[in-house]
């Protein structure tokens, strides 16, 4: 099975980067009608956290049992704001929106997820990471430019949700796209 750990941005949130995903559709379909984009779908928007991949069952087991202690992280507000592209430069590859506050306790979760992996043998990430709400890949850019296409966007806000959890997800992969099962959701909260 396809494993991930995600913090979960709610209902209302969701909604608002669907419309923001509206907006930037039109807006790409206008300046690039021969790019080809996969958008994301509201009931599929999360904040990666730690992607883990394909495991059997025995390992899966192991890292629920891993991920089942509260994390040392307080529960905290997470704002959903500052839209941006990968790479800074050139074509763009991934469409964001990024997070300010909340990114801090969300690296901090990381490192925390990270080091209970690591002896599982789940390798950490070589670049820090980079905490954000992916909108869309860019499968071929045909014009595309990321500068035009969020002109005006940059400094926009989705809102505020409150995170006293994260999620492991399980990805079931179907050609109708990906389904995501939460397997377990570990509370936020230093323990005693």
């Amino acid at each position: 099975m396809r494993l991930f750990v995600a913090a979960e941005i709610g209902e209302r949130l969701a909604g608002r980067a669907a419309d923001l995903i509206r907006e930037l559709e039109k807006r790409a379909a206008d300046a690039a009608p021969r790019a080809r984009l996969t958008w994301l779908i509201a009931d599929r928007l999360h904040i990666t956290i730690k992607f883990i991949g394909d495991v059997d069952d025995v390992r899966a087991a192991a890292i629920v049992a891993a991920l089942q202690p509260p994390l040392d992280v307080e529960p905290f507000d997470l704002t959903v704001a500052g839209m941006g592209a990968f790479p800074k430069n050139g074509p763009p590859r991934v469409l964001w929106i990024g997070v300010e506050p909340g990114r801090d306790d969300l690296i901090a979760a990381e490192r925390e997820i990270s080091s209970r992996l690591t002896p599982l043998a789940i390798p950490s990430e070589r670049r820090p990471y980079s905490p954000h709400l992916t909108l869309a890949r860019v499968r071929e850019a045909a014009g595309l430019r990321s500068a035009s296409l969020l002109e005006g966007l940059k400094d926009r806000s989705l809102g505020t949700t409150r995170v006293d959890a994260i999620t492991l997800f399980q990805s079931r992969l179907s050609p109708k796209g990906p389904t995501y099962v939460p397997l377990l959701r570990t509370a936020l909260g230093r323990r005693t």
